[in-house]
């Protein structure tokens, strides 16, 4: 090349060059890769080699296509230098690489449709930029300008576009140009491409923008998101932290200002059926109680005998205006001296009906779910118990007296699994099989309870075979005396096995209702409501109906069923259903003429649904109510009473014909001894030790029971030893003393029954103020 003015193109590539040749660090690589391929390419270049001999460094830098002083320094700055050897290698390299340029400039004239003719209609091309726009103006473009659209261009390409349509002037150019435009196309096209391939999508997903927000992940650069996944994702996010901050801030203020218990304790539920004197805990009304009672069978398991009689003489001592009773701690502490006093004993097994237990250490309970309803039962036994034991105890080594509890909780199957358990304690058996704390040779004297008659029928057998007597006075079915005198099986029992009640019984008792009604009440139209599947129901009513029909006028007009089996109300006890309840008693109540007394040998839930049912009529239309047979405890009516008031009716008249209740001593010792012990013992707080109500009557006839047994063995002298259970069922037969249920003369006949000939059934009625008087 001439010296004079040189390309600014030129003079760029061979300044980098020379520079490169002088410091290869100081020239980055992207300006020597394309000043090489410059030199590779330019025709002036190859054509014109310079010596490029290394002078003085001088920077050269790019300037302007209008530059025109630049343009002359450069020129100046490349006559000092010889570049000839540089250029000769650079042009062999141009060579080769035009013969392979050659295969590529065919293809891309192939692949570039010509432009189609412009028809005078068709719209101007799309506007670019202005600077393009000018250099297109002067007519054909020379390379300079070309190399300024490339880039645009191989973008164009690249994303499939019509480039002949967009840029025809730079497609005609690289029709006809011989100076490196298609080698910097093609390299312009290979970054498009590469641009393309790392071209990133939008991120959808608002959990992960979620996880770039709480990392940080944005402070690192721009990400293409989609506007509505940044959205949502924030939102997400914002609710995600405002929840967390309310959560916190709640349970930061209950720890201020709330403190729950630190102790909470859960009262497992009572033991169910089984044999008990001071392991098993079956009466759970009062929870202070009956956590002493646990905490004393833990202490009496591990041996200490202190701390177990300091907590059951705790439990006695608690105070109850509920209606809850300690006799099971009661009864469990005389045991105890019992056991250390170092005496013999004998066993009388005490059975009664707790209701559904269950032994599940992980249970609860609430203070009356499973109330033991019958533990007044156990009062009257432990009177008994003490009365005897105390008189005992001024001779020295004189045997004592020891209850163990059976708890049947009211059921066939716990009525037959204790009978079972007491034949085998009276046959060899050992008391600690059955989780029993005494030990020792001790006679197993008799059994008091088992009671109703329906659970007295099926362990009548088993304790026909072992020779066990049975004090049954709650068991008052006309059936079960039938039952003994007919069946043969009863005629060769074991010896000692005997069937004792001093009650009176179903017949005694509906007779004496029958009575008081038609002479006391002037009723002359009955209707009867009875359980057929259940024969003391059935057999009172039946003595009802007989009783009643006897008087002249007297008429029965109506006779509605109410069976109780197979269901159970919330404390699980038996009751019928109350639709079919409601049901018979609006039948009986249509009945011609309308009935003006209503007898019902029901259970109490069952009275107590008839009772508010006829407490809603008016009182002209209200028949009077009397119950029997043995399933109503005159206490449980008392409840009626608050009912009523708090729902501002009138109840119907109440009576209850019953065996018993209680009624001032008359005389006797016993008796004075008994009201004595309770009313020091076991009767309300707040309230008088008197009235019919004071006590259940179950309460009275077990302790009529144990106190018979006691005048059976009679005072023992040390070393005395127990009667037999046959000599103890004689001596009971010839007793005759005053009970505190009633008049008790006893006889023995058929070689299987003890019963007394002077029962004094009695009617009972339900007072406005709540109270249980006796009225005849």
């Amino acid at each position: 090349m001439a010296k004079g003015k040189m390309p600014p193109a030129c003079a760029f590539a061979v300044s980098v060059l020379a520079d490169y040749d002088l410091d290869p660090d100081s020239v980055p690589e992207e300006a020597v890769e394309a000043a090489q391929q410059h030199m590779a390419t330019c025709i002036r270049c190859l054509s014109n080699p310079r010596d490029t001999t290394p002078g003085k460094k001088r920077k050269v830098y790019q300037a302007e296509a209008s530059d025109n002083s630049a343009q002359e320094d450069a020129q100046a700055s490349l006559d000092d230098f010889d570049t000839s050897p540089r250029i000769a290698a650079v042009q062999q390299q141009a060579q080769a690489l035009q013969r392979s340029l050659v295969p590529l400039a065919t293809a891309l004239t192939q692949a570039i449709p010509e432009p189609p003719p412009r028809p005078a209609t068709q719209p101007p091309p799309p506007s670019r930029s202005p600077s393009i726009q000018t250099v297109m103006s002067d007519g054909p473009i020379d390379c300079q300008q070309c190399r300024q659209m490339l880039p645009e261009y191989a973008e164009a390409m690249d994303s499939g576009q019509n480039v002949a349509y967009l840029y025809p002037d730079v497609q005609d150019h690289l029709l006809t140009c011989e100076a490196g435009c298609l080698v910097l196309l093609d390299i312009f096209r290979q970054e498009a491409k590469a641009n393309r391939k790392n071209r990133r999508h939008l991120v959808r997903n608002p959990f992960k923008i979620i996880g770039w927000e709480i990392t940080g992940f944005f402070r690192g650069g721009q990400l293409p998101v989609s506007t509505r996944a940044l959205s949502f994702g924030t939102l997400i996010f914002l609710l995600l932290v405002a929840s967390l901050s309310t959560y916190l801030s709640i349970r930061w203020d209950d720890a201020r200002y709330y403190h729950p218990p630190v102790h909470v304790h859960t009262i497992p539920t009572p033991d169910g059926i089984g044999l008990s004197d001071g392991l098993k805990i079956y009466d759970a009304c009062n929870s202070t109680i009956y956590q002493d009672k646990r905490n004393a069978a833990q202490a009496l398991q591990r041996g200490n005998l202190t701390r177990a009689d300091a907590l059951l003489t705790t439990a006695i001592g608690v105070e109850d205006t509920t209606g809850c009773n300690s006799a099971e701690a009661a009864i469990y502490r005389e045991d105890l001296h019992v056991r250390q006093s170092g005496r013999s004993f004998g066993i009388v097994v005490v059975s009664f009906d707790s209701g559904p237990g269950n032994a599940d250490p992980r249970g609860g309970t609430d203070r009356h779910i499973l109330y033991a309803a019958y533990t007044q039962e156990l009062v009257g036994a432990f009177i008994g118990q003490q009365q005897y034991n105390s008189m005992q105890m001024q001779v020295p080594g004189a045997p004592l007296l020891y209850l163990v509890l059976a708890n049947t909780t009211g059921i066939e199957q716990g009525a037959l699994q204790i009978a079972n358990a007491v034949a085998t304690l009276s046959s060899n058996g050992t008391l600690q099989q059955f989780g029993l704390l005494a030990n020792g040779p001790t006679p197993l004297l008799a059994v008091l309870g088992l009671g109703p008659s329906q659970l007295a029928q099926i362990v009548l057998p088993v304790l026909c075979r072992a020779g066990i007597p049975l004090i049954a006075p709650t068991t008052t079915g006309l059936f079960i005396i039938d039952l003994l005198t007919q069946t043969s099986l009863y005629r060769h029992c074991t010896p000692g096995f005997a069937f004792v009640r001093f009650s009176p019984d179903d017949l005694a008792q509906s007779i004496v209702g029958s009575s008081y009604a038609y002479i006391q009440l002037h009723a002359r139209n009955a209707a009867i409501f009875y359980d057929p599947s259940n024969p003391s129901s059935q057999g009172s009513a039946q003595g009802f109906i007989s009783g009643f029909t006897r008087h002249s006028g007297a008429h029965i007009v109506a006779q509605e069923t109410a069976v109780a089996s197979g269901l159970l109300d919330a404390n699980g006890r038996p009751q019928a259903s109350r639709e079919d309840l409601l049901a018979g008693l609006n039948d009986a109540l249509k009945a011609t003429p309308r009935p003006d007394i209503i007898f019902a040998p029901l259970l109490a839930n069952d009275v107590t649904t008839l009772a508010e049912a006829i407490a809603h009529l008016p009182v002209s239309q209200q028949p009077i109510l009397i119950i029997g047979g043995e399933f109503v405890r005159p206490a449980a009516l008392q409840g009626l009473v608050p009912w009523a008031r708090k729902q501002q009716l009138t109840l119907p008249h109440i009576y209850v014909a019953l065996s018993s209740a209680a009624r001032p001593p008359a005389n006797g010792d016993w008796q004075s001894q008994f009201y004595a012990s309770f009313c020091t013992s076991f009767a309300t707080p707040g309230s008088f030790c008197s009235g019919a109500a004071a006590l259940d009557q179950g309460a009275l006839l077990f302790a009529d029971g144990i106190e018979m047994i006691v005048k059976g063995i009679g005072s023992l002298a040390p070393g005395s030893q127990f009667p037999t259970t046959s000599l103890l069922v004689q001596h009971m037969s010839n007793e005759k003393f005053a009970g505190v249920s009633c008049f008790i003369s006893l006889r023995y006949w058929d070689n299987v029954l003890v019963t007394s000939t002077n029962v004094e059934p009695i009617v009972l009625g339900l007072q406005a103020d709540g109270s249980i008087q006796i009225v005849g």
